[in-house]
This record gives structure tokens, sequence and C-alpha cells, in this order.
């Protein structure tokens, strides 16, 4: 029976550890797999950065009025091929937030061919800048190759993922979702949400719970852009 007891504590003790640890790791294992990508800020400080992907939508208003509710800046990182109008993106960058270049689709990047992938990635750097410069790139599906990866960065965008990733293009209960993003915060954490059509209310739902909790926990937010200085090394 003791036996039992101390292999129940000793598991106890390990899925504590798992659970503090992980989030702290995952920057640092996958910038070791991927270091072409910057997936972590200024980890000297307790602060967020929030990202959204696959913006413009209908829904994109709603996160932008959590956003000024709760006086937080993000990067939108865009979709060219859901751009209706400049309009759309100019009300993003009026209301103090940046674009990023998220290429034309969600089509899975490094399953695109060369030629498809650089004109998706000029088309998309060309329609942005109509409006705003992007300085980062974030490869829609996956991590991209390195020959796209090294593209984006000749071309003047960082590549840039994150860890702070509550998998809300699969998990659709807004309780869970903000239960993930608090476990996985960490200092200089990048927080990686979606805009859509039905996503994007949800992720306005959900930041207008979470960023007062993050702040409640000593969190601040930053801005991506401030990160020009972090890409990982050539």
């Amino acid at each position: 029976m003791r036996r039992v007891i101390w292999i129940i504590v000793l598991l106890s003790l390990s899925a504590w550890v798992v659970c503090v640890v992980t989030p702290y790791l995952l920057p640092s294992l996958l910038s070791w797999w991927q270091p072409r990508i910057l997936f972590r800020g200024d980890a000297s400080r307790k602060v967020i950065y929030l990202t959204i992907d696959d913006a413009p939508t209908t829904a994109t208003g709603e996160i932008l009025t959590v956003l000024a509710r709760h006086k937080v800046k993000a990067t939108f990182f865009v979709i060219s091929g859901r751009i209706k109008s400049d309009a759309a993106l100019r009300q993003i960058v009026e209301a103090g937030h940046h674009l990023g270049n998220h290429l034309r689709t969600t089509v899975a990047c490094s399953k695109l061919g060369w030629e498809n992938f650089t004109a998706d990635f000029d088309s998309t750097a060309a329609a942005l800048k109509r409006v705003e410069a992007a300085k980062f790139f974030r490869p829609p599906s996956d991590f991209g190759s390195a020959g796209q990866l090294d593209y984006a960065r000749s071309k003047g965008c960082i590549p840039v993922l994150g860890t702070v990733f509550p998998l809300d293009h699969w998990i659709n209960d807004p309780w869970l979702l903000s239960m993930l993003v608090k476990w996985l915060a960490i200092p200089g954490g990048i927080l990686i949400m979606h805009d859509g059509e039905t996503r994007g209310a949800r992720t306005a739902a959900v930041l207008d719970k979470i960023i007062p909790a993050l702040k409640d926990a000593g969190y601040e937010f930053g801005d991506l852009n401030d990160l020009t200085n972090l890409q990982p090394p050539n």
C-alpha cells in the first residue's frame, strides 16, 4: 500500500512539473527545431504580444471593439484573398494596430510550390503596403520551408509564430480556450488567436475575459513591432 501511495505522489509531482515547465520549454524547443522563426518576445518582461490570424472578416470589428475597450494593441495577420477593400485594413491600422503577411489563402505554406509561394507573398505584401508595410510574416497552417522563411526575411519580414496558442482553430469552448491561454502565458509570450466569420466572434468574447485576467496576473501587452531587433539569426 505504501508503495502505491509513493507511486501516486511521484506521478502527481511529475504531472505538476510538466504543467509548470512546459510553457517555458516550448519556445526554446521550437526555436532549436525552427531557428529561422521567432517564437518568443522579450522574456525579461512580463509582457504578452497579441496576434490575430486570418483577418479581415466580418467579425474583425468585434475584435477591434474589445481591444479598444481594454486599450490593447495587436498585430493582425492578413490573408490577402479576404481583402475586399483597403478600408478593412485601414480600420485596423487607424485603431493603432499593425498588419502582418499571412499569404493569400490558408493552404499550408510548405505545400506551396516556389512560384506560387513567392507570388502569394509578394501580392500580399503589395496589398498591405497600400495601408501599412508588414514587418512580420506568419506562414499559414505550418512552419513553412527554410527557403520560404529566408525569402520572407529577404523582403524585410521576420517569420514569427508563438507558443501561447490555445488551438482555437480546433477548440470551440471559450472557457477551455481561456484556461489554455492562462496556462501557456509566459513573459515574452506571443499569443495567437484567430479571426474568422465564426471564430472571430468567439475570439472577441475570449479576449474580453482573458485580457483583464492576464493584466490582473501582472502582465502587460506589448507591440510585436518592437521585436524587430529579436529576429532569429541567419
